[in-house]
Formats: structure tokens, sequence, C-alpha cells
């Protein structure tokens, strides 16, 4: 659409994202596996192991690994070592245990012990400021630049965001990296939550280096690698190129059925953070002196104070699991597991160990990112030690197949201090989980079902108690969970089976009193109370008292409270919970009496699109502005009608041109080419969201362009009041557009963008578009702010327009990137 299109180099910005950021999950056909003679398996564990590598062999073909190297150890023993699939796909070679590859992000680990042992050596402290060995080292926010200390860069506590945007291009040294990362604008204050920081680690390493008078490289070979006897590991990704046992990497489109090779990334601007490469041997060594508490061969290489500092949680990321330096700490059934994955271009690698049990594993692919290693670490841990048998509830599976009606309802997910909701939605049955999005049951056989979107390794089987009772057992590679199901209320208690008309007086709009921006609506959707914010949180609410309702799905100490006048008459609302109440009064705020019809020929009328079907090109230039990265740039974008589209943008750093992104649409195909990464096309939903976004008359062809689409409510952007609209394609992925009710512009736009075609993976998006000037009639934003969760705000703003431009086809086409 118009709107949209113009500024559809945006929502590529989504894809880079996710490319750099958000793993990918691939699935392939089955190919012959071939296992190395060079391999170990403890007799006593034989059948155990057995057991795990015919499971890990069945995922690796289910997600198209073309090849993995396993280790794992039990009791300071290797006790299985094999190399499953190939290393190099095309020729068919297999994977061997001394086989090389990219460990990506477990490197941090290395550089977390780095740092400790510098502190055992005097040469730093975790409490110092990074200023005192790095001059050049500043953030942007004046209190975080005070206070941030040497722990903070391993906690990834600075106040920032992911600021891998420059990092990737290669284009930048060390110390220029840091100071791109200390110009960004931070989302956080120093410590106030876990947020994902690979330059942070890597201001980390070149601190060791200044303390030590050396280099981060010459540190880890010298005081990790040599002592642990690591003759096959390297601090760069460029060593495999020349080494004799060494993968390629690979990844897989789960639309085209392709394996493609990846050319290497190595890293070596920001090596501290993850240009590791390495052999599943070579790792054992470092999981033994782990698990031995920094000691390999009896001989300590770290203090224990120091090292348990490592292992210790230093930032509390959400739930049961933390960070520690380099590490994530969980529990698993009482059991504490100490773990790390990696990603990078064409490979990915899972590191993880439970030290009461001293058992650990190290799990090297040669796919870009999988949940494989997540997965393994139920599989190896339920298998080799066991699951504690519940001494409340003796469990029997169902042995007859459930139906859809049995198994709706709330179940009671105790760990979590939340419920979780199965309803039945549109022919499917769908589940709720509380910050989540929604998943859909997917039957695998009997009662258990996997539950897309989230990544393979979730299942939910419908099992019976003893007494009879249905419940959830709920299997995640962060352990299982049995879901009691939630007893229907009392007869002074209201479900949403009750006639709903007894609610009439509640169904309507409310304002927080404190804010005209916040705005909540009751409204019965789907056969069910619910409370609906204009945040985009959405909660049924079922009666618990007299006027009081639970929010399903949330802990029990929120509740909604009903507010009355002296005459019984409903004047507001109040959330109840654990930081306070939240007063919402009565809003005088109508539902929307016009059609959809009505309101998008409003919409096309206040647009201009009559005018803009006069045209047939459009040439317009821009700047970009990557707050949260440090980065910004410039661009110029291209259409054409009846649909094609294509947009340039050049990156810059610290006033250097550090890279170029080009993505385009033909009408029929199109795809993104950077300089610095992969290019890739097209495929799935992610083509048919390029065909909607590059339709030259924009909404005046909505009929055409979506399946459905319907004015939901009236709620507001900033202060103006907007009809808010759902729209859902064909195939595509759906949008909901927010119009003002006064101009009938479009000001903001709430989507999710397909990360991968390779993936099911879904990233809300949000954009807002202010700043309308009239161009040859047509109205054109000429600011643009999209929030995306991994790059942050993203501000584009429009410098020259032009129509009518001569612009050939041909530009419309791949360039031939990388």
């Amino acid at each position: 659409m118009q709107q949209k299109r113009q500024f559809n180099f945006v929502l590529s910005l989504a894809l880079i994202a996710a490319l750099l950021f958000a793993p990918l999950l691939q699935t392939t056909n089955a190919q012959t596996t071939q296992t190395q003679s060079q391999s170990a398996v403890a007799p006593e564990y034989a059948e155990k192991l057995a057991t795990i590598e015919k499971k890990v062999e069945e995922r690796r073909q289910a997600l198209g690994i073309p090849g993995l190297s396993l280790a794992i150890v039990k009791d300071d023993k290797i006790i299985y070592m094999k190399g499953l699939g190939y290393k190099d796909f095309e020729k068919k070679v297999a994977v061997t245990p001394d086989t090389l590859f990219a460990i990506g992000s477990v490197t941090k680990s290395f550089t977390g012990m780095s740092v400790v042992m510098s502190q055992d050596d005097g040469k730093l402290s975790l409490e110092d400021s990074p200023k005192k060995y790095l001059s050049y080292f500043k953030m942007r926010d004046p209190d975080t630049d005070a206070k941030i200390t040497v722990r903070d860069l391993l906690r990834h506590s600075s106040g920032l965001n992911r600021t891998d945007l420059a990092m990737v291009t290669g284009k930048l040294n060390r110390t220029e990296l840091i100071q791109v990362a200390g110009e960004a604008k931070p989302t956080a204050k120093l410590g106030e939550k876990f947020q994902y920081q690979n330059l942070m680690f890597s201001a980390a390493g070149e601190t060791v280096a200044a303390a030590q008078k050396s280099t981060w490289e010459q540190f880890i070979e010298t005081r990790i690698f040599k002592p642990l006897g690591m003759t096959n590991s390297y601090t760069s990704i460029s060593a495999m190129k020349t080494a004799k046992d060494a993968s390629f990497g690979y990844d897989y489109n789960m639309d085209t059925k392709e394996t493609r090779r990846l050319p290497y990334h190595d890293i070596p601007e920001s090596a501290a953070a993850g240009a590791i490469s390495s052999s599943a041997k070579d790792m054992t060594q470092w999981v033994r002196f782990v698990l031995n508490g920094g000691m390999i061969e009896g001989k300590h290489l770290v203090s224990e104070k120091s090292f348990n500092e490592t292992v210790a949680p230093q930032m509390k990321i959400a739930g049961n699991i933390s960070y520690g330096f380099g590490w994530m700490l969980r529990d698993w059934n009482g059991h504490k597991v100490v773990d790390h994955g990696g990603n990078i271009d064409g490979f990915n690698a899972q590191v993880a160990m439970m030290p009461d049990q001293k058992l650990g594993f190290v799990m090297l692919t040669n796919v870009s990112a999988s949940p494989l290693g997540n997965e393994l670490m139920e599989l190896v841990w339920s298998t080799l030690v066991g699951k504690p048998e519940s001494k409340d509830v003796q469990i029997t599976t169902a042995t007859e197949k459930l139906d859809q009606q049995a198994i709706l309802g709330k179940y009671k997910f105790n760990e979590l201090g939340v419920e979780v909701t199965v309803s039945a939605k549109d022919g499917k049955t769908v589940v709720d989980v509380p910050g989540q999005p929604q998943l859909t049951l997917e039957n695998v056989s009997g009662n258990r079902y996997k539950l897309p979107p989230a990544p393979d390794g979730y299942f939910a089987t419908f099992i019976k108690s003893k007494g009879g009772e249905i419940e959830i057992y709920l299997e995640t590679p962060q352990g299982n969970f049995v879901l009691p199901k939630v007893k229907a209320e009392t007869a002074t208690a209201t479900t949403p089976a009750k006639n709903l008309d007894s609610y009439k007086e509640l169904i309507g709009n409310y304002k927080f009193e404190k804010s005209e921006d916040a705005l909540a609506e009751i409204a019965v959707k789907e056969n069910m109370l619910r409370v609906m914010l204009n945040d985009g949180q959405n909660y049924a609410i079922e009666e618990v008292g007299k006027d009081v309702f639970k929010l399903v799905s949330l802990p029990d100490s929120f509740r909604l409270k009903v507010k009355r006048d002296d005459k019984g008459a409903v004047t507001g609302i109040i959330f109840a919970q654990p930081q306070g109440e939240f007063v919402y009064n009565r809003s005088n705020v109508a539902k929307p009496t016009i059609t959809t019809d009505e309101l998008m020929a409003k919409v096309v009328e206040a647009m201009g699109y009559a005018n803009l079907a006069k045209r047939k090109t459009l040439v317009s230039k821009f700047d970009i502005d990557f707050e949260n990265q440090g980065v910004r740039g410039s661009g110029i974008a291209y259409a054409k009608t009846p649909n094609k589209t294509a947009n340039e943008i050049t990156l810059m750093a610290l006033n250097k041109p550090i890279g170029t992104i080009w993505e385009y649409f033909d009408g029929t195909g199109g795809g993104i080419e950077l300089s610095f990464m992969p290019s890739e096309k097209y495929t799935g939903k992610k083509l048919v969201n390029a065909a909607i976004n590059a339709e030259f008359g924009g909404l005046a062809n909505w009929k055409k362009m979506f399946k459905t689409v319907e004015v939901k409510r009236i709620g507001k952007v900033g202060e103006e009041e907007a009809y808010i609209v759902e729209l859902t394609p064909d195939n595509g992925t759906s949008s909901t557009l927010y119009f003002s009710t006064k101009s009938f512009l479009l000001l903001r736009r709430d989507a999710v963008d397909v990360s991968s075609d390779s993936s099911q993976q879904q990233t809300p998006t949000t954009e807002t578009f202010s700043d309308y000037r009239p161009v040859e009639g047509v109205m054109m934003a000429f600011k643009t702010v999209q929030i995306s969760q991994s790059m942050g705000n993203i501000i584009v703003t429009l410098k020259e327009v032009k129509f009518d431009v001569d612009v050939a086809d041909t530009v419309f086409k791949t360039k031939g990137g990388k």
C-alpha cells in the first residue's frame, strides 16, 4: 500500500534484525548419517547414550542440520563423542569429533573467565570503570558513564540493547565499535534490566588486553587453551579456512527446501564476544574445567572465589533464569544448570552443564541456529539424570483420544504463578500464555500436541491424574511441568458459560484518570468477557465476587474491580495489582458507527490516492537514524506502477560509510542484499508481504490486497483519536492500522515481521507516521518511527519526493549481492 510502500525499506530493517539477532528454525528432508569411527561411548551408559543418539539424529534431520558433533562428559570422563552428518554437505564428507566449528557466543564464557583471572593477577577489578583501561570508553547517558563497571560489561546490564548493526558490517575496528556503542541511545538505566550486549563483551576483552599489556587472543591462547590442552582451538573463525578438518556453514530454507552454503564470517573486531572456533573433543576440556570448579588435572587455573563469581547469578533475566559472566544460569528439577548458546553465520553451538551431577555436554552444528541445543538439555538431563517422581500426583496418560471440548478451559502454571487458557478459535484450538504470542495446538499423536509458533521442543500432552482430572503435561527445553486444570468456580462465581447479558452495564470504554492516552474497553469477544487496553494487552475476565473479577492467565494478585456511584451505576474500573491500584473512569467515547467501506473511502480520499493513480513512478530520498544502534544513514526509494519497489540504504557510523542495503520487488519476486551478509530471496509469507507493500495504488486497492478488513474500535495515538482497523491478507501476516478520526490519515501501524523464510518466528513491530505534507495532491508522512525489539527506534525522515521520474524496470532487480 502506498503509505507503507513508500517506506517499505523500514520493513527490511526487521529482516536485518532477524538476520543479526534472531535464531532461525529450520527443517529439511532426511539425509543419510555418517558417523566417523573416531568416537567414544562408555559401555556402562551404552543404552542411555544410544537413546540420546537416536533422538539427536532424528532431530538433526528434522531441523535441517547438515552435520553436528556431540560430546558428553560425566564424572570427569568423556562418555560419548561422535560426529553425525556432514561437514561438507555437497560432497557428503562426514563430521568427526575433531571437526572445527564456530562456537559463536559460547566465546563469552572464555572472556568472562579471562576477566576474573586478570582480577586474580591483580591487574584489574570487577568494580573498576572501563575508563581506567580504555581512555576512549564513553557512554551516552551521563549517569551510566559515571557509574558503569567491568562487572556491568559482563552481566549485560549497561542499559544498551543489542548494538550489533555496526559490528556485523566488519568496517570498524575494536576501538571504533566500542565508541559506536557509546553513541547509542540507551533503552534502560544502568542495572535496570538484562539486555544482551555483544559490544560490552568486546569492551571487556579489550579491558583484559589493556590490563595485561597484551591482546585478548594472546591471553585466551596462553592462559586457557594451552593449560587445558585445547590444541585444536582458535581465537578466530578465519583459522578454520586453512584447517584440515573444518566444517562449512549452512542455512536451510523451509519454503524452497534448499540447503545453502554460507561464507565464513570472521569477526576479529568483536572477537571477545563470539570469534572462537573449536572442536567437540577440545571443548570437552573446557566442560571438565568448569565442572571441576576451575581446575584441570587437579590444578587451579583460577581462584575458587573468582570462579564462583562467573557461575553466580549476576543479573536476573526472567523466571528462574539469570546471567553470570558469560553463562546462563537456570534450574532444572532442583538441579542448577550452567549453559550458553552460540550463533553465527552457518553455525550454532551449545555448552551446558549440571555441576551437582558432574555432567555436561557440548554440541557444535553447521547450521544458522536451531533449537536443538535447548532440546538437548532436556534430553540429556532426563535420560542420564532422570526426573524426580511426583510425590503428590500419580500421572497416567489418557488412553482415549480427548475431544476438543474436554480440553478447553484454564490450567494453572504454578511455577510461573499464571493461568494458561485453552480455547477454540476459528476452528482451531489455541493456547494463551500471559506475555506470549498465541499458540496453536498441532496434533502429533494421541493427546500430544506441538505449539507453533513456539520453537521445536515445546509439547503439550493432555493427561489424566489418578483422580481423573485433565491436566497438561508441558515439555520445554527448560524442563517439564504439570499444569492442573482450574476447577469450575463455585456458585457465587461467574464463568464464561454464564449469561453474558448480565454484564451489559460494564460494556464500554474507560480512560485512565491520570492519562488521556491510556484507554481500556470491556467487551464480549469469542463468548467471553474481555478487557482490552489500547497498548495491545487483552485479557479474559471472570467474576470471583461481587464486582470483583480476576484477569484470566494473570497471577491471582491481579484483579479488576468495578466502581459504582451511590445509585449503583458503573462509573469506572480499577486495576488492582502488586504495584498499586490504577483507576479508569467511564468514557463517553462511542463505539465506531462507521462501516469499513465508509472508513476506507474516507482514507483513500484523505491520502490523495486518486491523485496517486495518475502517477507512474515515485522516487524519494530520506535520512535514517538507528538511534539505539549509534548508526545513521541515507537512502533512496523507488516505486513504479503497478507493483514494483526498491530501496537502497547507505549506513554510516563515526562519519564513515560501513555498509549498504538493497531491497527489491519486481512484481513477482524480491529479496534483500546486504554488503555485509548473504543475500536472500523472499519466499512464503515474506514474499506475500513484499507484494502487499509494493502496491503502488496503496489502500485504494484494499479489497484486492486483504482477505478481511474490519473496524475494531476507537482508540488513541498520542493525543489523537483514531479508528483501529485490522487487516488480514491471504497467506501473509495481519496488521493493525490506526486512522485519525478527524483527518483519516494513517497514524500508526502494528504488525509482525517474519524473521526468515527458514523460520516461523514472528517479531512484533510498531510504526508511527507524522509530519504529513501534500506532494502533488498525495499526502506523505515525512517522519516515520519504527520500534523494533532488537534494533530499538529507527527514525526515517523524508528529504525529497518526486513523481513520474523515469525509472527503468531493471532498477527493481537483484544487483547480484553476496
